[in-house]
């Protein structure tokens, strides 16, 4: 095996080891499914069985996204739903169980993952180094977490990373085509209509354009940044026009948005299937205040009303509230438990990002700006994960982005090992050319 790894390498065959990395993820994958315990294989996925599957079935028995009553189901947007239409729909027609469809279509997605990620990674780094950061991917326990259950993350990753990837492909090459930004746009607006967190990507997106394109004109920039916006827009205008049609009213992906925002004001309180407490005395009051006015938070303008009032009345519990929040995101579980542990996973990992993500950036041109745009990206994801629950769920679908620095962190200062990032630096934009 070592052997055929070597040979792959040396000739720099890009197919054969993009298909080497999808093998190894889908091996190790399976593997993980085979010696996770029963007790942590159950379905605890309430959004699938409560939303995401019914309205699926829904869609099968042609009663579009409606619930059996006939209400709309505004509540997530259609991407997931409609995928996993697909996937029963196949199982259907192949006479194959859904479970082993969809188990099929989870290990499809995490293999893609993966080699969208050593894709990125080869941009800038040599083979080897271009592996490490697929392998970390693979190996990674909070990312082989998401493949147990048919969590809605597994497809979201997969269109995330092939619309970032397109989007880098067009900035490497300093292509002024519109047309790769419009469908790196629209590849993102599919993102969004899976999971609304992606709701701004595009308007970061669209920053690192004005920020990166230096080579050409404002106009030039600004021309390129409203094609990418439209890609956002087109992907999401039919569904907005069917919520509009069907309930006369604006929600802009999701009707969930003010819920999830009061959930991440209230979630060490807000008991269910949470452990509650595990914070300061003062903010655990703090939670408990504004969790007994959720009849004063229905909206997003009343939600900004309450904290503002409560920021003047106590501001430091206000900032330790989001302090903690800023920190959970990187750990935080939708039990609260384990979150120790998690924690301990998580900081060897920080620590090469944050090295590797040093390295790049000191050595300037392409590496440098991969390092602006992933930063960019995941700076986003943690701010919107900082309004909502702190969870890592949230911040995992970056976490492979960041996963694309490590190789930085084991070049030294020394010429002679840091000779594999200046020949990534020279051959990335020929391997794209030769694809």
């Amino acid at each position: 095996m070592v052997e055929l790894v070597n040979q792959i390498l040396q000739r720099e065959n890009f197919r054969q080891t993009s298909a080497l990395v999808f093998a190894t993820s889908i091996v190790i994958t399976l593997l993980f499914w085979m010696i996770l315990p029963t007790n942590f294989r159950i379905n605890e996925s309430t959004d699938y069985t409560g939303f995401y599957e019914p309205l699926a079935r829904s869609v099968l028995e042609g009663r579009a996204f409606t619930h059996m009553d006939g209400t709309p189901a505004t509540r997530y947007p259609p991407g997931y739903p409609l995928l996993l239409a697909g996937v029963f729909g196949l199982s259907h027609l192949l006479n194959i169980s859904e479970a082993a469809i969809l188990s099929g279509f989870i290990l499809l997605c995490m293999g893609l993952e993966s080699v969208l990620t050593f894709m990125l990674a080869r941009t800038i780094w040599r083979p080897m180094l271009a592996l490490v950061s697929s392998l970390v991917w693979i190996t990674y326990p909070f990312a082989l977490w998401l493949t147990k259950e048919p969590f809605s993350e597994n497809p979201f990753i997969v269109v995330l990373y092939g619309g970032f990837y397109l989007f880098w492909y067009a900035l490497l090459r300093r292509s002024s085509a519109w047309p790769t930004y419009f469908v790196s746009g629209l590849l993102m607006g599919c993102a969004m209509l899976i999971r609304p967190i992606a709701i701004g990507v595009g308007f970061v997106m669209a920053a690192i354009i004005w920020l990166l394109r230096r080579d050409i004109s404002g106009r030039s920039r600004l021309f390129l940044m409203t094609m990418l916006l439209v890609g956002n827009f087109m992907a999401i205008f039919p569904w907005e026009a069917w919520i509009y049609s069907n309930t006369g009213n604006v929600v802009v992906l999701s009707s969930s948005g003010v819920i999830a925002i009061r959930d991440g004001l209230t979630f060490a309180v807000s008991g269910g299937f949470r452990r509650a407490g595990g914070l300061s005395a003062d903010v655990m009051v703090l939670m408990k205040d504004l969790s007994g006015r959720g009849d004063e938070m229905e909206s997003l303008q009343q939600i900004i009303t309450v904290m503002t009032e409560q920021l003047r009345t106590r501001p430091l519990t206000v900032i330790k509230l989001f302090a903690i929040k800023s920190v959970l995101s990187w750990y935080g579980t939708d039990r609260r438990r384990f979150e120790t542990y998690t924690m301990l996973i998580q900081i060897p990992y920080l620590v090469l990002i944050l090295w590797g993500s040093w390295a790049a950036w000191k050595k300037g041109g392409l590496p440098k700006e991969l390092t602006i745009s992933i930063w960019l990206m995941v700076a986003y994801f943690w701010g919107v994960t900082l309004l909502v629950s702190p969870l890592l769920r949230y911040m995992t679908p970056v976490m492979g982005l960041l996963f694309v620095l490590i190789p930085g962190s084991f070049l030294s200062t020394t010429n002679r090992q840091d000779q594999p990032l200046q020949e990534g630096n020279s051959t990335a934009r020929r391997l794209l050319s030769a694809r």
